[in-house]
């Protein structure tokens, strides 16, 4: 990787699926290419199981300050959630990522590097 390494925030909404969130956090996490943020704009419903479970796992990473957990006063639905997320990152680059989902290892670093040779595209 070449010395500029700009800084890649990962939204990560999230809705009813909270036991499947630590999964997808930790594949942005453990990316080969480290400047990373990761947002996660959670979505359910402040008085719902849903948001009291997701809470409780966004704990492990209170003390992450690449993580950045941000919540929704209501259910808005995904497209809120994404502009959400853009509104609350960082990053020079921004992607998104399922909660659902997960990346593969190498992911951000051979994207990062293909937009920085590619930077006549931008």
């Amino acid at each position: 990787m070449s010395i500029q390494q700009p800084l890649v925030s990962v939204i990560v909404p999230t809705y009813k699926r909270s036991t499947m969130l630590p999964r997808a956090i930790d594949s942005i996490l453990s990316q080969t290419y480290d400047n990373v943020q990761v947002v996660v704009v959670d979505d359910n419903n402040p008085d719902s199981e849903w948001r009291k479970t997701t809470s409780a796992l966004m704990m492990q990473y209170k003390d992450n300050p690449k993580v950045k957990y941000v919540c929704h006063p209501a259910n808005l639905n995904g497209s809120v959630a994404r502009n959400t997320g853009i509104k609350e990152s960082d990053g020079e680059i921004i992607t998104y990522l399922d909660d659902d989902d997960m990346y593969v290892p190498e992911k951000i670093r051979k994207q990062v590097e293909f937009l920085l040779a590619h930077q006549e595209f931008n």
